[in-house]
């Protein structure tokens, strides 16, 4: 650690009562904004409580997503506990970064903003006052330093550093045609543009290194003598008195510690971990703590369920004709190229090593009858290989054979999901219960969206270039067998949302200013606060979410 950085795995001094202005709980994409913003002014007292460790070098390589999400030290796994109709045994688990950045630090740096109508729904459809269009715009704007510089939709001189062109190859520019064979605009920046559209994808990405919330604010935040961060403090709960959030007990290298503080505990620990942390905390549906062994203290119905996620299916081709080994970056990704690319990213920051999984992507409407954008490609030259239940290894092993993949999710699912505590501690597994597919129309968007991709990929130019469809294959063509192959096949979009939904109703968990209802001192900044559907990856949003949220908790002080 450099100097002034102050830091602590344990060992740091017991904290005196009242020491804190503010306790963030959780390093991820929410709680580093908040901690570098809350800290700014250098004197209110900020200690960030962090789980899991320091990043490294695989987080700041951009490919080196393939190896975090396999490392038990950089990702949480959750248990699925409900089974659903896949013809297997094999468990399913859903994963989310770990370790200071969150998943900013594992994931594949998909810049996405969503849509300005997601964010109004928000505010018209679901009572979350002041979060609309007009406020989200404005925090992404702040939040960017787009290398194409300030526009409608794109901020210059901000933090995240923002590029729509990463790296491109042969097969991009045909990928990008076959979308607009298809009627998808081509466009330059995906979030320069509303409805259907193909293009490159932007990436949070700067001269060959990731972007994530570790470096960009909480980096800045460390050297400041008001901050501390310690990794490796599990929350097991946050302390109730007198009405308010007054501490937070954590477990650190097996020994417990409370952490109290004078001012306000904010949860940053995602769509799944706030909701537990909440309910381990007596905050929640009386009945369900009660059988958990959690004595209720704050009756919030509401906390665990309402969740949304994306569905996604990932669909591996074979390239074919005597050009294909030349298309596809397989050769980049495998055996000596593999080498070759790292030498490249090691002395010149840029090639295939230096972008994420996938360079192109589209927004498509496949089933919506109101035409607004309802599912999301994203296409890589190369395949992944496939395993003996004919389901793809994604972001495991790459196929040594020229190959196309195109995962598309579901953006707009009307089933929803649930979770909660089994047991009173850190380290019992939830219940989570994702409900995926369990309407008629999240049925039909599913059959939609294969018969979408497979038109996508054989849409000229590009069809020219595709052969054998290796998953879910031609012979899966009817509507029940494609729906029976969805539901086997399918995988958590890895971007739940709503489990502590926002709302001026009596049933949501926090009001528009994110305080939890009931309760004094405590506030959520987080994805689980997110009321409605957003139309992208989650990780723009929950920064610009957590930049908003700043602002209105700095506005509230005393």
């Amino acid at each position: 650690m450099g100097s002034g950085i102050r830091t602590a795995s344990y060992g740091a001094q017991e904290s005196e009562p009242g020491h804190w202005d503010y306790i963030v709980i959780g390093a991820g994409s929410s709680g580093c904004v908040m901690a570098e913003k809350l800290s700014a002014d250098g004197k209110s007292r900020v200690l960030v409580l962090e789980a899991g460790g320091e990043d490294n070098f695989w987080n700041r390589l951009p490919k080196g997503v393939a190896k975090l999400v396999k490392d038990p030290r950089k990702i949480w796994l959750y248990q699925v506990t409900q089974p659903r109709e896949t013809g297997s045994d094999a468990a399913e688990f859903w994963i989310r970064g770990k370790g200071v950045g969150g998943s900013s630090s594992v994931n594949g740096m998909i810049w996405s903003r969503g849509e300005p109508a997601d964010y109004d729904a928000w505010e018209s459809r679901h009572g979350a006052t002041g979060w609309n269009a007009g406020s989200m715009t404005q925090a992404l704007n702040a939040l960017e330093d787009h290398a194409d510089g300030a526009g409608r939709f794109s901020g210059s001189g901000g933090p995240v550093h923002v590029d729509p062109q990463v790296h491109s190859h042969p097969l991009a520019a045909r990928m990008i045609e076959a979308g607009a064979a298809l009627g998808l605009r081509p466009v330059r920046d995906l979030n320069a543009q509303t409805g259907p559209r193909v293009g490159l994808y932007s990436h949070n990405i700067k001269r060959g290194l990731r972007q994530s919330a570790a470096g960009t604010f909480l980096a800045p935040a460390r050297h400041r003598p008001n901050v501390e961060v310690i990794t490796g403090a599990a929350v097991q709960r946050v302390v109730v008195a007198d009405g308010r959030a007054s501490a937070v007990d954590a477990s650190i290298s097996g020994r417990s510690r409370r952490f109290s503080c004078a001012g306000e505990i904010i949860l940053c620990t995602g769509a799944l971990e706030t909701p537990l942390l909440l309910q381990r905390s007596g905050i929640g549906d009386g009945a369900s703590l009660h059988r958990a062994g959690v004595a209720p203290l704050i009756a919030l119905p509401d906390v665990g369920r309402h969740m949304s996620e994306h569905l996604s299916l990932s669909m591996p081709y074979r390239l074919r004709g005597s050009g294909a080994a030349q298309l596809g970056v397989h050769r980049s990704l495998t055996g000596t190229g593999k080498y070759l690319a790292m030498l490249r990213w090691a002395t010149r920051r840029d090639g295939i090593m230096a972008t994420g999984p996938f360079e192109v992507g589209a927004f498509d409407n496949v089933h919506h009858a109101d035409g607004r954008v309802d599912a999301q490609y994203y296409l890589g030259a190369y395949s992944f290989a496939v395993g003996s239940d004919n389901d793809p290894v994604p972001l495991d092993r790459i196929d040594p054979r020229p190959g196309l993949t195109i995962l598309g999710s579901l953006l707009r699912l009307t089933s929803k999901g649930s979770l909660h505590i089994t047991g009173p501690d850190a380290g019992d597994a939830p219940v989570i219960e994702p409900n995926f597919l369990a309407t008629q129309h999240d049925q039909e968007s599913a059959v939609a969206l294969v018969r979408r991709m497979r038109r996508f990929v054989h849409a000229p130019p590009l069809g020219r270039h595709v052969g054998t469809e290796e998953v879910p294959g031609r012979a899966v063509a009817s509507d029940a067998d494609i729906l029976a192959a969805f539901r086997r096949l399918s995988s958590c979009g890895l971007h739940a949302t709503g489990t502590c939904r926002m709302g001026s109703d009596a049933a949501s968990v926090v009001d528009p200013r994110l305080r939890v209802r009931g309760l004094e001192r405590l506030r959520i900044v987080d994805c689980s606060v997110i009321p409605g559907h957003v139309t992208g990856n989650t990780n723009a949003p929950a920064m610009a979410l957590a930049w908003r949220a700043a602002q209105l908790v700095l506005d509230d002080r005393p």
